[in-house]
């Protein structure tokens, strides 16, 4: 595993109700900051943030 130093690590937090957006907001961040080149959808269950497969199948992260 890649090791990290603490001052190239960030951590950012999205708070927010159950389906409020919080998950296609962090995608749509993501695309126009060119970290993704594809925009994923939570229908899809190919975002970057949901990962784990209880996450997908459940649509929650």
């Amino acid at each position: 595993m890649k090791g990290y130093t603490s001052d190239t690590i960030r951590n950012v937090a999205l708070v927010g109700h159950g389906g409020c957006g919080k998950t296609t907001f962090l995608e749509s961040a993501l695309l126009a900051t060119g970290v993704i080149n594809r925009l994923g959808k939570v229908e899809d269950g190919n975002t970057v943030s949901d990962y784990d497969k209880m996450e997908i199948e459940k649509g929650y992260s």
